[in-house]
């Protein structure tokens, strides 16, 4: 490019530079003087500005001032409409208040007593010397009993006792069921209850607590009067007959089925343990077995006669327990819907006492009874409180959720007194075995009890004695309340000190705890037993029967332990057990052979008896054999004379014994009889040759049986 191009293109460039100094210098000058007009009309603005505040503002001042005495004029005159009606409050309320509050119009009493509390309120804080402090006062308070005595109306008018068929039908209802489906608890309606809710949140509110005292005893007396009649219903005949309703059931066929209270217990306490059996699941598996073997119930009311007037008792007092808790869960239910909550316990504790105090009487004096019953050595009444206290034990926890801490330790006092008695009978039952020894006392047995009578005998055919067989009866029925002496056992510190024993040589599992405390206690009713018939052995006169007494009674203990698996329990306490008395059978088998030593004496040994030579003996070698065989035949009459009396019930024991017997005797006879049958000892020889062993043994194998 050439030099000129480029001096043009500066000039071109220069020039247009210039323009637009020029256009820029001309916008800044009109720019500058608009901003000159703009700051005059400010100033302007400003001067007018505060013009108008000096005028403006005393008129502001004059207004806020006259707006304050306004509203001071109002207040005033409210706090004057308030004043006037503090002192009206009486006159305008009067009527209402002595005319009292209408069942579903509670609202506007309760209107008229808010009004006289603000007066009383008022009059109390700013003139407590007027007069009308004085009559607020008194007609708020007529107010407050006024109001009192309508909730304890309706209290009164909607509730009633339960009849005893209806509360039985409650407590035999199905677990699933809903409460709502007995009319019998339909007292109440939805409508009474919000307004005693009402009544009761206002009298609360107002610190005016009476209502606790009434609802407490209003409540209290429906559940007294419903259990009285349901232990009125219990005297009747008809108890234990009623049919289940089909409607609780929802089953057609179960209309009008009579089932025994026994039966009903017995669904009711399985129901309930299969629920504690699924809780315990989860607390492992040596629990759960644990709540297993306690929730078989088959064998505890069914398997058991409840004929004994205690047994009754036990069961109508199970039924009235029962009866209490339903009671009791609809009385938390009500609460829940009437009285405030923070007030629950303080009137459920009110209205549930007398039941509570009702429920524990009563079963201080039924194990009263029952060990007036066990003091008559009447046995059966212990098993019926192990099978009570079992039920109990089931229903604690039910009774538990709905009681405070006092009413759970007053109700455990029933679990304590039946323990007790539970325990006293235990204790009673060792010693009346134990005292047999010494009173000769024999025992009775009814269908339903146990006891001992007077008399000192022992059985003349020495069979089992009655004490043996029904010692081993309550021995064996314990077996079905294993857990529950279990428990009983472990408050004993010789029970405990026993079982810390066995532990310490093996290891003895949860399950097998209360088995072995069982064991424990078996083991000590078996020695005083064996102690027992050792004593009574003594009241025979020859050694034969003793020995026999002794057998007969051992034997039966121990295939009576095998057969019941008894001697399973004994053994987690003392392992040898059977082999214990395997060993005592043998030796008084033993000491039975030796019964016939005096009768052997006459006819071994052979050398000390002379030898016939040729046949023939001399004149006072034929004393001897005579007296030998004149002995013998005596001692044998006399032995088969008694023996032939005395009874051995068990075959196999019998059949041995006979066997031991002419194994013992024959041979030793045979040989006897073999040298001296043939001799000339005597003119009269089949006089004293009067039995061959064939007849010997044929009178060993008729022993122990009297019709011969």
């Amino acid at each position: 490019m050439s030099t000129l191009e480029n001096t043009l293109q500066i000039e071109t460039k220069l020039e247009k530079e210039r323009t637009n100094q020029a256009l820029l210098k001309d916008r800044v000058e009109k720019y500058s003087e608009l901003t000159q007009s703009m700051s005059k009309i400010l100033n302007s603005f400003e001067q007018r500005l505060g013009k108008l505040e000096q005028t403006i503002l005393p008129v502001y001042n004059v207004t806020k001032n006259l707006q304050k005495q306004q509203l001071n004029l109002d207040s005033t005159l409210n706090c004057l409409e308030q004043v006037l009606s503090h002192y009206d409050a009486s006159q305008d309320v009067c009527n209402l208040i002595h005319q009292g509050p209408s069942e579903g119009n509670i609202v506007a009493f309760l209107d008229g007593l808010n009004k006289l509390k603000k007066a009383t309120d008022y009059f109390l804080n700013n003139n407590s010397q007027s007069v009308e402090l004085e009559n607020v006062t008194s007609l708020f308070n007529n107010g407050c009993e006024t109001l009192n005595n309508h909730l304890k109306s309706l209290l009164k008018k909607h509730s009633t006792p339960m009849r005893p068929v209806d509360l039985l039908d409650l407590i035999y209802i199905e677990e699933d069921s809903s409460n709502e489906d007995c009319p019998s608890i339909k007292q109440l309606p939805t409508s009474t209850r919000e307004e005693l809710n009402t009544i009761a949140q206002w009298l609360d509110n107002n610190l005016r607590r009476e209502y606790m005292q009434i609802y407490g005893d209003e409540r209290s007396e429906v559940i007294m009067r419903s259990l009285q009649n349901l232990k009125d219903h219990q005297k009747s005949g008809s108890w234990g007959n009623e049919p289940l309703k089909s409607r609780y059931y929802g089953r057609p066929s179960d209309a009008g089925v009579k089932k025994s209270t026994s039966a009903r217990l017995q669904q009711i306490f399985e129901r309930k343990a299969n629920k504690m059996l699924i809780k315990a699941q989860t607390l492992g598996q040596s629990a759960a077995l644990a709540m297993r073997k306690n929730s078989s119930f088959g064998d505890i009311l069914a398997a058991e006669e409840y004929g004994s007037d205690n047994d009754q008792e036990l069961e109508k007092y199970l039924v009235l327990l029962l009866g209490l808790q339903k009671l009791l869960v609809w009385e938390r239910q009500l609460l829940n819907d009437i009285i405030p909550p923070s007030r629950h316990n303080d009137v459920f504790s009110r209205l549930s006492q007398p039941s509570i105090e009702m429920v524990v009487k009563d079963a201080e004096a039924i194990t009263g009874r029952v060990l007036r019953s066990i003091s008559r050595k009447e046995w059966s009444a212990a098993l019926g409180i192990f099978s009570a206290l079992k039920h109990v034990q089931i229903l604690q926890p039910d009774i538990d959720k709905i009681c405070d801490m006092a009413q759970r330790q007053q109700l455990g006092g029933v679990l304590s007194k039946l323990q007790q008695t539970g325990s006293k009978a235990l204790e009673q039952f060792i010693d009346g075995v134990k005292n047999d020894a010494g009173s000769g006392g024999m025992v009775s047995m009814s269908s339903s009890t146990i006891s001992y009578g007077g008399g000192s005998s022992v059985p003349r055919d020495a069979t089992v004695y009655e004490l043996t067989s029904n010692t081993i009866w309550f021995l064996e029925q314990l077996q079905e309340h294993c857990e529950t002496i279990g428990s009983i056992l472990q408050t004993e510190t010789i029970y405990t000190n026993d079982l810390d024993r066995i532990a310490s040589h093996k290891t003895v599992s949860i399950e097998q705890k209360n088995k072995a405390l069982l064991g424990i206690y078996v083991r000590k009713v078996l020695g005083e037993l064996n102690y027992t018939i050792a004593t009574k052995s003594e009241q025979y006169g020859d050694l034969a029967t003793k020995q026999l007494f002794k057998l007969n009674n051992t034997h039966y203990i121990l295939k009576s332990l095998q057969r019941s698996n008894l001697i399973d329990i004994v053994a987690l306490t003392e392992h040898d057990c059977e082999k214990r008395y395997q060993r005592m059978i043998q030796d008084l088998k033993k000491a039975y052979l030796s019964s016939w030593s005096k009768l052997l004496a006459n006819i071994s040994p052979l050398d000390d008896i002379p030898r016939p030579v040729g046949g023939r003996v001399k004149d006072k070698e034929r004393a001897i054999i005579k007296e030998r065989f004149s002995s013998f035949n005596k001692e044998l009459d006399d032995i088969v004379r008694t023996q032939r009396a005395i009874s051995v019930p068990d075959v196999l024991l019998r059949e041995g014994i006979k066997r031991d017997n002419t194994e013992h005797i024959i041979p030793q006879y045979n040989a006897f009889f073999e040298i001296y049958s043939d001799v000339q000892f005597s003119k009269n020889p089949e006089k004293y040759v009067k039995y061959r062993p064939t007849d010997v043994t044929a009178m060993l194998n008729s022993f122990f049986d009297d019709t011969i």
